[in-house]
């Protein structure tokens, strides 16, 4: 077993990179969900109410971040001064992040529909209660596992299969028995530990078309997945995960499960 893909996300709810190799952190993959789209109000804005958003590229860089829309229109925001801050409220979370400056922020309204401005995490994080590892703007954990034989399941059962970049992993694996990932508690990837501590509940996004933005009129494939794999938590795909140590992991790199 071994791992098949590796990505990270640099703003929320918008398109991942895939990498061959990348370095771990304790509060996740380098530049993943560092900036966040938020209202004037701080509450921050995800493709579950702006479906779109899936549609846009986000490219990190030393100086910020180049943003480019659906339309192929590019524009780079640079790193937000660390003096100014701002409250962003992630669900219950509350914290300080930095606010991207003016002519950006308006760009970004007028090309998003709504009044909206960009933070970066910079320095801060906020405490993920399971383990008090550091988080950044993702919602429940550091890191998402998914296995390439629970995807074969569950498009087993849909009339219309799905990709994996529905459901936004940082770490692919390719197993062969579905599911499988659900019973694990510590496995080793690379140099890398982790500790797997709840199967992740799915929502809505998952019903989006991560290449057109559209969402499916028969909210698939959440109610499938809803049918054929619901737990305690939920209708459920993917483990939520957080590294015990920092470290590198690549792809084709050996899956080792310890417990």
């Amino acid at each position: 077993m071994q791992l098949h893909n590796i990505a990270y996300y640099p703003v929320k709810s918008m398109r991942g990179i895939h990498t061959d190799a990348a370095t771990i952190t304790p509060q996740g993959v380098t530049h993943d969900r560092e900036w966040l789209l938020s209202t004037p109000d701080g509450m921050f804005i995800t493709a579950r109410n702006v479906p779109e958003l899936l549609l846009w590229q986000a490219t990190p860089d030393a100086h910020g971040l180049t943003l480019t829309t659906p339309d192929g229109e590019r524009r780079h925001i640079p790193h937000p001064d660390s003096r100014s801050s701002a409250t962003v409220k992630v669900w219950n979370d509350v914290f300080c992040a930095h606010p991207c400056d003016e002519d950006s922020a308006a760009w970004l309204s007028q090309k998003i529909g709504q009044p909206c401005r960009l933070h970066y995490l910079g320095n801060s994080s906020r405490i993920l209660s399971h383990s008090q590892q550091p988080l950044s703007f993702a919602d429940g954990a550091p890191y998402l596992l998914t296995n390439m034989a629970s995807l074969a399941e569950l498009n087993r059962h849909l009339a219309a299969p799905v990709g994996m970049d529905r459901f936004r992993a940082n770490l692919v694996i390719d197993g062969d028995t579905p599911y499988a990932e659900d019973g694990w508690r510590h496995i080793r990837i690379g140099t890398v530990t982790f500790e797997l501590f709840k199967p992740c509940s799915r929502c809505v996004m998952i019903t989006i078309d991560p290449l057109t933005g559209a969402k499916s009129p028969l909210a698939e494939p959440l109610r499938t997945l809803a049918k054929t794999h619901r737990l305690p938590e939920g209708a459920c795909f993917g483990v939520n995960m957080v590294a015990l140590n920092s470290g590198s992991v690549t792809v084709s790199d050996t899956i080792t499960i310890l417990d």
